[in-house]
């Protein structure tokens, strides 16, 4: 069988169809990947910030504040200058507060008592009259702030 000049061969069309192949999956193929490396790029900022959010509200749940939005902001600029309130609850605690009373209480009234039982711990009979002073004192802070 003669082959006619102008017929392709098979070798030909291979060669042909590859290099549509190639036309048409080479810019598919860099979208793909650019699209890839977005997500990955979406992906670590989404766990960042997950993260960030994960331990504001672990720091939001440790103060507990509650009251008015005003309230609320002052007492949590004044958390990051003070002692936790969970550390305050088990300083009063060792001081034998009676903490029934405390429940409740901002965290501002629970550390001007830990203050005061501070300053009174080791003075002598005036120290039990300084401490019920104390008390009320932080007891007014606390009923002003509601």
């Amino acid at each position: 069988m003669k082959r006619d000049e102008t017929e392709e061969t098979v070798l030909d069309m291979a060669k042909k169809l590859r290099t549509y192949a190639d036309a048409v999956h080479g810019p598919t193929h860099a979208r793909i990947a650019a699209l890839e490396t977005q997500v990955r790029g979406l992906a670590d900022k989404m766990e960042k910030n997950h993260k960030e959010l994960k331990q504001d509200i672990l720091q939001i749940s440790a103060v507990q504040v509650r009251g008015s939005g005003t309230t609320r902001k002052r007492s949590l600029h004044r958390e990051g200058k003070g002692i936790p309130r969970a550390k305050l609850w088990v300083l009063l605690r060792e001081c034998e507060e009676n903490m029934k009373r405390w429940d409740g209480e901002s965290t501002d009234a629970m550390t001007q008592r830990h203050n005061v039982a501070q300053a009174t711990e080791g003075e002598s009979g005036s120290s039990q009259l300084a401490e019920l002073k104390a008390v009320q004192l932080a007891l007014d802070i606390a009923e002003r702030e509601k």
